[in-house]
């Protein structure tokens, strides 16, 4: 009872600070939740998910969470290789069906793997906006990748890709991951979302969708905002609690263009949800006693592939980092960062729209946390020694004298 009483104490603390943040940076609204030994142990939440409409935040409500959903993306895309459908060092133009080389290094294949590390030498170049759009645009008849990346094609420009062979250089490119779920539909033949919600979003309960028209309870999701000229301006999911204009996939085919169902960015889901993807990890693969991915795709994902020296990457703010399969692995915390002494967390960022979510853990730990919010009035900023920006060190300061990072 003691213990009980101790943990609501610290639950309501948390609470109090989740709010005194909220409004001490002028956040629209935000979430946050914390997983110890494999489990979730709380969540909490501030501010509006609908300014026009005064929504509040509340434990079911589902953000658009950015490049996290790459992470999970990749969860999932495993699956395939413990069936032995996938090979992460097969030449990617294998599973699409055409060849697929950087011009400068016309004999260097592309595999896989480049693909997750962002090392395939692919660059967002000045073609992948008016492709993207188009994609968007038209779901039912995108524009092919080969139209991006060839030579001649109708979006093709001479950046989009980068000087260095492919394996050599990291450098993140959202492109990769269009690639990457196109791979998953011409391995099945299931369009991405399907697969997404087949091997990982039903396994674990999870209502999520990577498209808005999939996502079942549309008030509940929350708008993404930035404040510009003295106002709030919604930037996306702007839905007023209505999908109007649904988009009509009927007539895509699959295996034309994963990128149609946004696997780099688009996965709407609640932070409750997002922190079952995380215990997934945490267990090894295992959910609620259940296999769902094998352990040793787990490792594979977490393990570092590679590593910043000599320049040979896109650095972030100049810090010592690595990266496994669509995982961020930060370097040991700055002596003044609130995070956990000589640990070094892993898991990925997201940023999009005026949106800023985290998504860490300690697999040694078992435990980790999710932050997300959908909008900062007066913008976020980072120490160049530090992993987060101010308001997320804020919220894992809180974390941590509230005993819940790490936990106890």
């Amino acid at each position: 009872m003691l213990l009980a009483g101790l943990m609501q104490n610290l639950h309501a603390q948390m609470q109090t600070a989740v709010e005194s943040i909220r409004n001490d940076f002028n956040i629209m609204g935000l979430s946050v939740a914390v997983v110890c030994d494999g489990k979730l142990t709380g969540t909490w939440h501030a501010g509006l998910r609908d300014y026009e409409r005064n929504l509040p935040v509340n434990g079911n409500t589902k953000y658009r969470i950015a490049s996290i959903s790459k992470f999970v993306m990749t969860t999932a895309m495993m699956k395939l290789c413990d069936s032995r459908r996938l090979d992460l060092d097969e030449d990617i133009g294998t599973y699409l069906g055409y060849p697929v080389r950087n011009p400068n290094h016309p004999d260097k294949p592309i595999s896989v793997r480049m693909l997750l590390l962002h090392t395939s030498s692919v660059n967002e170049g000045s073609g992948y906006d008016p492709f993207l759009m188009d994609t968007y645009d038209n779901v039912s008849d995108p524009p092919s990748f080969a139209e991006l990346l060839s030579p001649g094609g109708s979006y093709y420009t001479e950046d989009m890709w980068r000087k260095e062979a492919p394996g050599e250089y990291y450098s993140y490119c959202n492109a990769n991951f269009g690639l990457a779920g196109t791979i998953i539909e011409r391995i099945t033949g299931q369009r991405f979302e399907d697969f997404m919600q087949q091997n990982l979003f039903v396994p674990l309960g999870i209502s999520g969708s990577y498209i808005p028209e999939g996502v079942t309870d549309i008030n509940n999701l929350a708008v993404i905002y930035r404040y510009a000229d003295g106002e709030w301006t919604p930037q996306t999911d702007d839905f007023r609690g209505v999908m109007s204009s649904p988009r009509d996939f009927s007539g895509y085919t699959t295996g034309t263009n994963g990128a149609v169902f946004s696997p780099q960015g688009g996965l709407r889901i609640s932070a409750a949800e997002l922190a079952r993807v995380m215990i997934l990890h945490l267990n090894g693969g295992r959910y609620d006693g259940e296999r769902i991915v094998s352990r040793k795709s787990i490792k594979q994902m977490q393990r570092a592939q590679w590593t910043y020296k000599d320049a040979n990457g896109e650095a972030e703010e100049a810090r010592s980092f690595s990266r496994g399969l669509s995982v961020h692995i930060l370097p040991e915390p700055a002596p003044d960062e609130p995070l956990p002494e000589g640990v070094r967390m892993i898991g990925h960022t997201g940023s999009a729209y005026g949106l800023y979510s985290a998504f860490f853990f300690d697999p040694a730990g078992k435990y980790g946390f999710i932050l997300i919010m959908n909008g900062i009035r007066d913008g976020a900023f980072k120490k160049p020694s530090h992993s987060f920006y101010d308001f997320q060190d804020a919220l894992l300061k809180a974390l941590r004298e509230n005993s819940l990072l790490p936990c106890r």
